[in-house]
């Protein structure tokens, strides 16, 4: 893996290829840097990719913009905590919030998504500064329900699945924990590793492992 390629290869707008683990999903995701995704980078997500288009970022910058988990919020209701469970991999899902950007019309194309995914990379960004404008941004800006899921990683040391791994990788290279990512899919299943590896090869996409991003980054 090399740090200084990979990181000026995201920040041109082109995608890397993450697998998790074998015994896990064993699923392989295509991933597009936030800060440099356009409708072109959607547009592959849907195509080339095909699974859920997701915005990933970290908890803690969740937290401060007034997000949590959506299993946590699930419990806190009787009527819908019986629907949380454990998928047959082990680890709970780490979805937040469904959202679009209040500029996009209806929030599906692949522009609208690419508009969504820079607004809310922008508001990540913008924690670093202002905690407090980052927080009005994202509710004056935002919409509940809409079309992007927003991921939240519980870190590496917690959980192991492509949200937590992404975000350590963007981290690592000196990046925001601010990505957009879709299972590659095939007939019928998820696209198995070596047919998504060949992909990777034929197209000039950088493929990385967990176990790589493991090797790479501090896990407590």
């Amino acid at each position: 893996m090399n740090r200084e390629n990979l990181r000026n290869s995201l920040l041109s707008g082109l995608p890397v290829m993450v697998y998790d683990f074998d015994g896990r999903e064993e699923e392989v995701d295509m991933v597009f840097y936030a800060g440099s995704v356009s409708w072109k980078s959607v547009y592959m997500l849907r195509k080339e990719a095909g699974g859920l288009i997701c915005y990933v970022t970290g908890k803690e910058e969740g937290a401060k913009l007034g997000l949590g988990l959506i299993t946590d919020e699930l419990r806190s209701y009787q009527k819908y905590s019986r629907l949380v469970k454990r998928p047959v991999y082990g680890d709970e899902p780490a979805f937040a919030m469904w959202v679009n950007h209040m500029s996009t019309r209806t929030g599906i194309s692949d522009e609208d998504r690419a508009k969504t995914i820079l607004e809310l990379h922008k508001t990540v960004e913008l924690l670093r500064k202002d905690e407090t404008s980052a927080k009005e941004k994202f509710f004056n800006e935002f919409m509940a329900p809409g079309h992007v899921p927003v991921l939240l990683s519980r870190g590496l040391e917690k959980r192991r699945g492509h949200t937590e791994l992404t975000s350590s990788l963007m981290e690592y290279l000196g990046l925001e924990r601010s990505v957009v990512i879709a299972e590659m899919l095939d007939e019928r299943y998820s696209m198995k590793r070596e047919k998504a590896e060949n992909f990777a090869k034929s197209n000039g996409i950088p493929f990385i492992t967990g176990k790589e991003i493991l090797e790479v980054v501090r896990v407590a």
